[in-house]
């Protein structure tokens, strides 16, 4: 079927969803998720699958604006100031809000609206525990990843100079203690164990550079391995290790919390999808989303696992969030609460 011009693809809720609007969401699509080859074959998956993501978005946006869910005035300065900080001046700032099209007053009602989803979303998952029996049934199960190799337990020194390289060395020597040389030249440190803190040295990690690491008796400290004219490597040996397993006490962390994460965003993500399910949608283009070969499948970025997409089910978008509203690394919401939102229309 031909179509001309800015056509209209859907209805969603009674508003109309252009090509236009479309066509970007699956640029955003495709760029988030690193695919690259696409083929015509691959698109009606791909609209569907940006068209799914633009229906579950409202139908959240609308629940927050129906239980009337708002963000506190103090934690959207917060992280408006939080964005000015990723940029020289306040003036380059608001120059790249303007530059976008958007005013200071959108960009903070956006990240009221992300503040406020982030919390329905994580009251939704808040009453999620996991047992320990699960955390021991999760590391029986990944058990091989934890495998430690045979190699050398040592402590190490990263240091800006060979001088300073030198003196640690003299000083470890001479008075048997590594926290105290280390603190000796603590200026000139840039990254050392101390106290019980100490590395693995794989057995296959000392090659190049570090083959003289092979040579070291327990106690003895190595001369300075220079990595760089202004990285000069130190390590002391402490004894030998064999291949074994990290028991589940040094991991049960970590597995409790990967656990968590998915449970919650389990819960989200069924929560999302009845949301969805109940919008009123009517298609009018069902061609554009139609699969003509059964064996066609959307396509994934090597570096994308294939759970990406179900975890990314709440988006940023244009026209609902300014692409200025990005958060660096240690600002980005928890994971149970996806980052932003967009309206189909």
């Amino acid at each position: 079927e031909q179509h001309t011009g800015d056509y209209v693809v859907a209805v969603v809720n009674g508003e109309e969803l252009h090509i236009s609007q479309l066509q970007q969401r699956v640029r955003d699509y495709v760029q988030r998720h690193g695919i690259r080859d696409l083929s015509d074959k691959q698109m009606p998956l791909i609209y569907k699958a940006a068209f799914d993501d633009m229906v579950s978005n409202r139908a959240v946006i609308d629940e927050v604006g129906r239980l009337k869910i708002t963000a506190p005035v103090e934690d959207v300065e917060n992280q408006l100031k939080a964005l000015e900080k990723q940029y020289v001046t306040k003036e380059a700032f608001l120059q790249t809000i303007q530059s976008q099209g958007q005013t200071l007053d959108q960009v903070k009602a956006g990240i009221g609206r992300e503040l406020a989803i982030n919390k329905m979303l994580s009251d939704v998952s808040g009453g999620v525990v996991v047992s320990d029996d699960e955390i021991k049934a999760l590391y029986d199960a990944l058990k091989g990843n934890f495998t430690q190799p045979e190699g050398i337990q040592v402590n190490y020194a990263s240091l800006k100079s060979r001088q300073a390289a030198e003196r640690l060395i003299a000083d470890a020597k001479e008075q048997g203690d590594w926290d105290k040389a280390v603190a000796l030249v603590s200026a000139d440190i840039v990254q050392a164990t101390s106290g019980d803190r100490h590395e693995r040295l794989a057995n296959a990690e000392m090659v190049g550079k570090l083959e003289a690491v092979k040579d070291l008796k327990d106690g003895d400290v190595s001369a300075p391995i220079e990595l760089t004219s202004q990285d000069f490597f130190v390590v002391q040996r402490l004894k030998a290790l064999s291949e074994d397993v990290r028991p589940l006490s040094e991991v049960q962390d970590s597995l409790k919390n990967m656990l968590l994460q998915s449970k919650k965003m389990e819960v989200q993500q069924k929560y999302v999808k009845e949301l969805a399910d109940k919008m009123n949608v009517k298609i009018l283009t069902p061609d554009i989303f139609t699969v003509k070969s059964r064996d066609v499948t959307v396509p994934v970025s090597a570096d994308t696992p294939a759970s990406a997409d179900a975890s990314a089910t709440v988006e940023k978008s244009a026209d609902l969030q300014p692409a200025v509203v990005e958060k660096s690394a240690d600002q980005q919401p928890a994971a149970e609460a996806p980052a932003a939102v967009e309206k189909p229309a």
